[in-house]
């Protein structure tokens, strides 16, 4: 990989958002309203077991973390499968 010599200067980011759309009350917690309604599947698991994974073979395949960082990143998501 080439290392750029100089980055580029960063976007200008301006967010011209109308006063109707802003919240007077800044962050708002919306967990709630995304809560889930039905019972989990057992589809629902078992796309979860691939994902998790999926997650394991990357961290197997990474070469830039040593074999205990890739053991401990491991042993976490094999604990939440």
């Amino acid at each position: 990989m080439m290392p750029i010599e100089s980055p580029p200067p960063p976007p200008n980011v301006t967010q011209n958002v109308p006063a109707a759309h802003r919240s007077a009350g800044g962050i708002e917690d919306m967990r709630d309203k995304f809560t889930r309604t039905t019972p989990p599947t057992p589809d629902d698991a078992a796309r979860t077991r691939e994902f998790i994974e999926g997650k394991i073979e990357m961290i197997r395949s990474d070469p830039r973390l040593s074999d205990a960082e890739k053991a401990a990143a491991i042993a976490d998501l094999k604990a939440k499968r």
